[in-house]
């Protein structure tokens, strides 16, 4: 590949490469050509290996209709290269001006999703056409454009995943020449007398990475240190790799401490006991598994969290897609936002029977079946949810408000209202699930019992089979 001048490069660029997976036996490589120097770089290096038969490759350009005649310039320019290079070639002409504005964002961004929506597209369709191997996606990045994701997503207040910058291999993406810098790329280019193509936009401010591409990386490099680039993106590779670490210790505690995936709690004494930058991460990981991958969940929603844990119970933050954090007794809540209601529309079904109390009978502990002493019951016992008003008795004759009670027992205060009661009048028989009255437990003195049973879904699953 090559003469000696370019040996060294080359010799980079295949360890790059194999570090991404690649060249394997029935090796697929979908590339990403704009027309530019680097697309142009990646383009010739890959068909170096796929005119030896070490991979198969094809080539993709979008167009994205911003700049007329000269992006079309570009097409043809592609098309004639891969042409040259007998690598099949395809275009695809997009609206990114149109889809910017119904998608309510820059057209920096608009051309971003587009491209790789199509390049998605062109692997799927070489997968589905033919089976094999997996077909990888290539893009041209390198290190001053490692250098430009780290500084954007530093300015942009990202955490330690996006000071890693762009990973090398992420999913079906690669980025072989992430670790070269444009000057050895176009320096490469120059020895195989390759020509490219020069986009125009590259020199507006209009872009934010253009931005800093023309006027912070040359301060950087010319006015505080020539190695500024080679420095920024071996910081992203180190914060890639503690974010990571991060990320596995958060995931194993989550794992071993918090309970749920469509609802979590965060149990407070085993949280405060994680170091801070990892209870950073459980928060944003037990975020993502309550809620998935949101698009406008912040840093500032998990900071917010954060905060609950110091404050009083009951306090909640609203998230983005109908989601909510709430400080419960033991921790913090987070799950689907739920309108506070009086009471579930359904209460269980009780069924009673009385009889005459025989000494020595063994009264039953089941949590669904209970008994009271008949006689100290005062009115009709009524199945409700809880009022105000609403006491029980605990052991010693001690009564207390239920309010406090379940407060005390540190019982979610989403679940509060909707606890079924047995009562007689404002005096609760029976927290249904929960526990008795003691005042109206059977004693040595009762002369009659009645009997409290839940009718519950298992035993009509075996009436019905019955």
């Amino acid at each position: 590949m090559g003469d000696a001048g370019a040996g060294e490069f080359e010799r980079r660029f295949r360890k790059q490469l194999e570090e991404c997976g690649l060249p394997v036996p029935g090796g697929r490589v979908v590339a990403a050509v704009s027309g530019g120097a680097d697309s142009v770089c990646l383009l010739a290096l890959l068909a170096e290996l796929f005119s030896g038969g070490e991979i198969e490759l094809r080539a993709v350009h979008v167009h994205h209709g911003l700049r007329g005649e000269e992006a079309d310039r570009d097409a043809s320019w592609v098309e004639e290269l891969c042409r040259s290079m007998k690598v099949p070639c395809r275009i695809f002409h997009e609206d990114v001006r149109g889809f910017a504005e119904e998608g309510k964002m820059s057209e920096e961004e608009a051309g971003r999703i587009l491209r790789y929506r199509r390049l998605q597209e062109a692997a799927e369709e070489w997968e589905s056409q033919e089976p094999g191997e997996k077909v990888l996606i290539a893009a041209a990045h390198h290190q001053e454009d490692q250098a430009e994701t780290i500084l954007h997503n530093l300015c942009r207040g990202s955490g330690l995943k996006g000071i890693g910058g762009m990973e090398k291999r992420r999913g079906r993406l690669i980025r072989p020449l992430l670790e070269e810098n444009r000057q050895e790329i176009l320096k490469w280019l120059k020895r195989k007398g390759l020509t490219y193509c020069q986009d125009s936009t590259n020199a507006s401010d209009h872009y934010t990475r253009n931005r800093i591409r023309s006027h912070l990386i040359p301060v950087i490099r010319n006015e505080v240190n020539g190695k500024g680039v080679e420095n920024i993106a071996r910081m992203g590779r180190i914060a890639a790799l503690a974010d990571d670490f991060l990320e596995q210790e958060a995931a194993r505690w989550l794992e071993r401490s918090a309970s749920g995936e469509r609802e979590m709690v965060l149990p407070e004494e085993e949280f405060g006991k994680l170091h801070k930058i990892l209870q950073l991460y459980a928060v944003r990981l037990a975020l993502a598994k309550v809620m998935g991958q949101q698009r406008n969940l912040t840093g500032l929603h998990v900071r917010e969290i954060l905060q609950l844990f110091g404050r009083q119970t009951g306090r909640r933050i609203l998230l983005p897609g109908g989601y909510e954090a709430r400080r419960e007794y033991g921790g913090v809540w987070i799950g689907k936002r739920r309108e506070q209601k009086a009471a579930p529309a359904v209460l269980p079904e009780v069924e009673f029977c009385s009889f005459s109390w025989k000494k020595g009978t063994e009264i039953p502990k089941k949590q669904y079946t209970k008994w009271f002493d008949c006689d100290r019951i005062k009115g009709t016992p009524a199945l409700r949810f809880r009022q105000e008003g609403d006491y029980i008795t605990l052991p010693g004759g001690k009564k207390k408000a239920l309010r406090r009670y379940m407060i005390d027992e540190k019982i979610p205060a989403r679940l509060r209202d909707g606890i079924p009661l047995l009562a007689d009048g404002s005096h609760v028989i029976w927290m249904i699930g929960y526990r008795i009255s003691e005042y109206y437990k059977v004693g040595p003195d009762t002369v009659r019992v009645l009997q409290a049973s839940v009718r519950q879904e298992e035993d009509k699953k075996d009436t019905e089979e019955k």
